[in-house]
């Protein structure tokens, strides 16, 4: 009986491990360039940091869901000259993205490291006053390093699309930014 108990055990976990292969958690960091905010001149730059977990599909195709929190500061006044208020404003707010991560890789450079395109799509929900909200897209390129290991590291660059709700003196913000980031993936 403790044979078969173990014999059970033994085939659980490497089932278990095994499984787990198929799944994958990218942990990353990095920076937001703003270069575009629809009817106002000034753009916000900042940090982002994000946690994905996901479905590994045979190292084909990564779609996951993401968390994440970024930071966007700067300051913004109208780009239109005949507006009464001519004033500058200042922007610094946080983000809380839930967002769907998409990663297919599409060519490699040798056996162990690829190159594919990147989608996220999502909202930022307001946590708190510090905290703004809105519809968010990014879209670009990633570049993926695999380590005999478990773990791997990966560059992204995209191009990212924000609706920022917080403007309480001029209309909602149609912010534009490249976000250029690095990660932990593991697998």
């Amino acid at each position: 009986m403790k044979k078969l108990l173990l014999a059970c055990l033994l085939v659980g976990t490497s089932m278990a491990v095994k499984a787990q292969t198929s799944f994958y958690t990218l942990i990353q960091g990095g920076a937001n360039l703003g270069f575009a905010n629809e009817g106002y001149e000034g753009a916000f730059s900042g940090y982002t940091v994000h946690f994905i977990f996901g479905k590994n599909y045979n190292e084909r195709a990564f779609l996951g869901l993401g968390l994440g929190n970024e930071r966007l500061k700067g300051t913004y006044k109208t780009n239109d000259p005949h507006a009464a208020n001519q004033d500058k404003y200042k922007y610094d707010q946080n983000l809380f993205p839930i967002f769907l991560d998409g990663r297919l890789p599409f060519g490699e450079f040798n056996a162990n490291s690829k190159i594919g395109l990147l989608a996220n799509v999502g909202y930022a929900a307001k946590l708190s006053a510090q905290y703004d909200k809105g519809m968010m897209f990014k879209g670009g390129f990633f570049y993926l390093s695999e380590n005999p290991g478990k773990t791997s590291w990966t560059v992204s660059a995209s191009y990212g699309y924000q609706q920022l709700t917080k403007n309480v003196f001029m209309k909602d913000f149609q912010h534009q930014h490249f976000n250029i980031s690095i990660g932990l993936m593991l697998k």
